[in-house]
């Protein structure tokens, strides 16, 4: 039932723009958006990726392929790829996939000239990374392109307030909370608890990961070209581990986590984005993510973050809801490290979710509360979602 809606109804969330139009980015090939109508009506980063998974599984991988051939041109217009096609998302950037994606389409088509000239565009999108959201430390951060003057710093303050639910005192520092969305809104977690009131004072986990997997892509490429470049890839890889390892990596619990460089700790928010060193195979076994997992997954799949009381009201990316990308990145965790108990457990809690809510309100949804299995609309309205639902629906379901 669900395959034949997403087979029905993804056509219609393609589109063709091939040049600027008001705030709309023109793209050189057809692109998918996340919905088929009403939200979302452009192109976005991080969403992209998850879709793609469902288009290779799904026999559309030219798709697959004009979604990439966008991201990197956007990374070549602009120096980074923008969170998504319209010109007000040119202040952030979102977790960088865009190496993923050409791994992927790379591994369909065998082009090695299409690969040549996307690890150049990909060279692009880690200066940007490592120029522009770098740390003393060696790390990186989530952050903004554009100056927090005080009219930003008053609408950033006020738009975090209606979000969370939560006035705040006079006294509260307006620029701290500002940072603090920049941050949920380029690493795609907006709103969570993870870095509290300062995102800039934080190397999250999953970017950091994300940049590793990377720079291991780019090792891998470099191969395939024969470029002479593989060594100096690796050893960049090499030397985030041990950062990562040295700051990141807490002894109390065996866990890669978000980490404050400014007051030299950890985040107190125990979340999903500790698999991704699992995700992208940078530690050397599974035993301690595994205790994580099972407190992470609910009858209705991986929430973001253990249930606790955290300082502001629960977010939308907090405990207990359950979103598409958190499914993969944990179904894909497990298998790396052959967690096959897991893994299975993982994919059956969430198609079983999909099928249940389809048969009920006859459409995808963006989220779901994990317990209950009902569709969650904290922070906005819900929409009805295809992109990553689709795509980690179809990828799971292939799997059972």
């Amino acid at each position: 039932m669900v395959k034949e809606y997403i087979r029905a109804n993804i056509g219609k969330t393609i589109r063709t723009n091939l040049e600027d139009k008001s705030d709309l980015i023109g793209l050189p090939y057809p692109y998918t958006v996340p919905c088929a109508d009403g939200s979302f009506q452009e192109m976005y980063y991080w969403d992209t990726y998850f879709t793609n998974v469902g288009l290779l599984e799904f026999g559309m991988a030219e798709q697959a392929k004009n979604n990439t051939d966008n991201v990197l041109f956007m990374i070549e217009r602009y120096g980074f790829m923008p969170n998504g096609s319209r010109t007000y998302y040119l202040s952030r950037s979102q977790p960088p996939y865009a190496s993923l994606m050409v791994k992927d389409v790379y591994n369909h088509f065998k082009d090695i000239e299409w690969l040549g000239k996307a690890y150049k565009t990909l060279e692009k999108e880690y200066e940007f990374w490592q120029t522009k959201r770098i740390t003393p430390n060696g790390l990186n951060y989530y952050g903004t392109n554009n100056a927090l003057d005080d009219f930003r710093i008053k609408t950033l303050y006020e738009d975090f307030q209606k979000r969370a639910g939560k006035r705040f005192d006079k006294e509260e520092n307006k620029l701290e909370i500002a940072q603090t969305v920049c941050t949920f809104v380029e690493s795609g977690w907006d709103c969570n608890n993870r870095f509290e009131k300062d995102g800039f004072a934080y190397n999250p986990v999953c970017l950091n990961s994300l940049l590793f997997g990377l720079e291991k892509n780019m090792a891998d490429f470099a191969e395939i070209l024969d470029n002479d470049e593989q060594q100096i890839w690796q050893e960049r890889a090499e030397q985030r581990k041990q950062k990562m390892e040295k700051y990141m990596l807490n002894p109390q619990n065996g866990l890669f986590m978000d980490w404050n460089f400014k007051e030299q700790r950890f985040s107190p928010v125990v979340s999903a984005a500790s698999l991704y060193p699992l995700f992208v195979k940078l530690r050397d076994d599974a035993s301690n993510e595994i205790p994580l997992i099972n407190k992470l997954l609910l009858k209705y799949g991986v929430t973001c973050s253990i249930a606790d009381d955290y300082e502001f009201p629960l977010m939308q990316w907090d405990y207990p809801n359950v979103w598409p990308p958190i499914q993969f990145i944990a179904y894909r965790a497990c298998e790396n490290y052959a967690v096959d108990e897991h893994k299975n457990k993982i994919a059956q809690a969430y198609v079983s979710l999909i099928e249940r809510s389809m048969k009920k309100t006859g459409n995808l949804w963006e989220k779901y509360d994990g317990n209950t299995g009902e569709v969650t609309s904290n922070e906005y309205e819900a929409p009805i979602m295809l992109g990553w639902t689709a795509g980690v629906y179809i990828y799971l379901k292939n799997r059972i």
